[in-house]
């Protein structure tokens, strides 16, 4: 009896034996190509980034006087942001609407130091501006800005839905802070109506942001910097006040290197434009009409702005006859030849693979037939 008590022991040792070291080898074999996943937990990775990251990102403080200082009782306006360093010329790219419409702009590092900063040029259309630090006797700052340099940028269109990512920042003006979350989209189509502008395949996430995270990077887990946070998605036609926790957008790294070294460069970034007003044609918007087939696919044009690109290609916009019946306008199917098929894919074709002054080619469907149409492409008016 003795013995058998013994080599049941045995035998149930070997048991949890080979359930830990199952358990091992099912953990450190679990990482999918291209992430970083630490010997230990993911709470150490996420503390890794963040002493990585975080001394290449700053407080981004401006004052803006009021318009007309005719009452001294009429105080500054402050926003409050964040940014990060993006190259060792000590240029910091952070959101254009923390700017506001400020003269005294100042950044402040995770130390406390603080530093004046100039803007360098700012763009609307992307929200993204970017500054220059200086020191106290207006001379650039290079190599003594921070001994991190600037953060390292990531390839956005390599983002998928559900990678982990983090952003820094510092939230109501406080201290710096770190919130993780995973992609939801990458393909969201950022609409500003006050410009009457879209832009295209900007990242969702559930990365929780509050004011005072506008301007911080979107870092993914190689401590690469995947985007730049806008703010929180708020639905269309609703108070600014109306909080939908949850959902966050972020400018894509790829607009944002692209816009910040026009910037840097020239002081302001000229973006193509097709010059329309459209809609994604879906099949109960081509029933609403007696010349579209259900199953054609493209963008339907209902304006065209007066001097752009379309206008001179000579392209149709919907209309309204006397009898308040609506007629269909041109709907452009493929430009250059590459098919589109709803509005994001046209404003991402021409913001990633266009520049002004080249020629574009629509492909349009008009009347029952397919028309070649053409012209150089034109700034945004």
């Amino acid at each position: 009896m003795k013995s058998f008590v013994i080599v049941l022991g045995i035998l149930i040792l070997a048991f949890y034996a080979i359930i830990s070291s199952s358990t091992v080898v099912a953990t450190t074999n679990t990482s999918l190509p291209g992430q970083v996943i630490s010997d230990t937990s993911m709470d150490d990775t996420l503390a890794y980034i963040f002493d990585r990251v975080s001394s290449s990102i700053v407080q981004v403080v401006s004052i803006t006087p009021p318009l007309f200082n005719l009452n001294p009782q009429v105080q500054n306006t402050t926003e409050v942001g964040a940014g990060f360093i993006y190259d060792d010329a000590g240029h910091i790219v952070t959101a254009n609407h923390v700017l506001a419409g400020a003269n005294n702009v100042s950044v402040v590092f995770i130390d406390g130091d603080r530093y004046n900063a100039t803007v360098v040029g700012r763009d609307a259309f992307t929200d993204t501006a970017v500054l220059k630090i200086e020191d106290n006797n207006n001379t650039a700052v290079l190599d003594t800005i921070r001994p991190s340099g600037p953060v390292t940028l990531g390839n956005s269109s390599a983002l998928r839905i559900g990678d982990h990512v983090v952003t820094i920042g510092y939230p109501f003006a406080s201290k710096i802070a770190m919130t993780a979350g995973i992609i939801g989209q990458t393909d969201y189509l950022l609409y500003f109506p006050f410009l009457g502008y879209s832009v295209p395949n900007t990242i969702l996430t559930d990365v929780a942001v509050n004011p005072g995270n506008s301007g911080g990077p979107l870092i993914n887990m190689r401590g690469e910097v995947v985007g730049m946070i806008y703010g929180r998605l708020n639905p269309t036609a609703t108070s600014a006040g109306t909080l939908f926790p949850g959902l966050s957008v972020a400018i894509p790294s790829n607009t944002i290197s692209r816009v910040a070294d026009g910037l840097i460069q020239d002081g302001l970034y000229i973006h193509p434009a097709v010059g329309i007003i459209g809609t994604t044609l879906t099949v109960d918007l081509a029933k609403q009409f007696n010349d579209i087939p259900d199953d054609l696919e493209g963008v339907l044009v209902d304006t065209v702005v007066r001097g752009g690109t379309a206008d001179i290609a000579g392209i149709d916009a919907a209309t309204t006859n006397k009898y308040g019946e609506r007629e269909s306008g041109d709907v452009i199917t493929a430009l250059d030849g590459n098919s589109i098929v709803d509005i994001e894919g046209l404003l991402s074709y021409v913001q990633e693979n266009k520049t002004i002054g080249e020629n574009i080619a629509f492909t349009v469907y008009r009347n029952g037939e397919y028309l070649s149409l053409n012209a150089p492409l034109q700034p945004i008016k």
